[in-house]
């Protein structure tokens, strides 16, 4: 699992390490069942405290995208639960964006491109 955090950004830590794991966890890369690494080694790999580390660690877990037992670790939920409400709208926001562009680049008129949306939406 590789997660970098910049100690330079507004951004906690925590925060970061959380993000990153989720959006690992979203987007398959660390499929159900697998296993974290250790609070303490993961603080260790990126310099930071171990408390910041199990901040994000808990976080992920109250979301249900992970499980910690005590003396078996951390691992990716079994049954993965939606994600926040804000990132899918952050993910609807960027495809719109990435379609809008590429309906431009073709030179589609804004009605047809949207007829387009509303077809694949109601199959």
């Amino acid at each position: 699992m590789i997660v970098e955090v910049d100690t330079g950004s507004p951004t906690p830590p925590y925060d970061q390490i959380r993000t990153q794991v989720a959006r690992m966890i979203a987007t398959g890369v660390l499929a159900p069942g697998t296993q974290l690494p250790p609070i303490r080694q993961l603080a260790g790999d990126l310099g930071l405290a171990a408390n910041t580390v199990a901040r994000a660690y808990r976080e992920l877990e109250s979301e249900g995208l992970v499980v910690s037992r005590v003396r078996h670790g951390t691992t990716v939920a079994k049954q993965r639960s939606r994600l926040p409400a804000a990132e899918v709208r952050q993910r609807l926001a960027e495809a719109a964006r990435a379609y809008v562009a590429f309906s431009r680049q073709l030179g589609v008129p804004a009605e047809q491109a949207e007829a387009a949306v509303r077809t694949e939406l109601h199959r």
